[in-house]
């Protein structure tokens, strides 16, 4: 069976998954996302973080195997164009895809994956502010939450 492995980072050099299945991927995207989320709500995210709640999915670059899927059909052509006029399209072509089924696939998938986690949000194809805001939300309503159990249990324990 040949079963297609993923990569995907944002920026240049922070990979957050690295030749995995595609149910992987999409588990390793939404691990990406909370965490971004939730260092969103409390003021330590990094930038990587934040490109993929202002960007999307599209601020994501993916890898199947050793060639990166283009989202853009239309972006991908220009490349390739430009490619043939420096006379390296061989090389482009094996290392680069236009797929943009595959990230309307991913963007269904994973809006799927969150409605059953209890996330209502529209594509995430160009942004993630909706789903950013209300996992901000219920970090910060967890964490309070935790805060007053904390509190709790320390008063119980040393009014004794």
């Amino acid at each position: 069976m040949n079963r297609s492995l993923y990569s995907a980072r944002v920026g240049e050099s922070h990979f957050f998954a690295e030749r995995v299945g595609y149910e992987e991927l999409v588990n390793r995207i939404i691990e990406f996302t909370v965490r971004a989320a939730v260092a969103r709500s409390i003021d330590a995210s990094d930038w990587e973080q934040d490109e993929l709640r202002r960007g999307g999915l599209r601020a994501l670059q993916i890898f199947k195997g050793a060639k990166a899927v283009w989202a853009d059909a239309e972006a991908f052509e220009g490349a390739l164009d430009e490619a043939r006029r420096e006379r390296i399209e061989d090389r482009f072509k094996q290392t680069n895809s236009a797929d943009p089924e595959f990230y309307e696939r991913l963007d269904h998938d994973l809006i799927d994956r969150w409605r059953l986690a209890g996330y209502r949000t529209p594509s995430l194809a160009y942004n993630m502010k909706t789903l950013f805001l209300e996992l901000e939300r219920d970090a910060a309503d967890r964490a309070e939450t935790a805060r007053a159990s904390l509190v709790g249990e320390i008063l119980r324990d040393t009014s004794s």
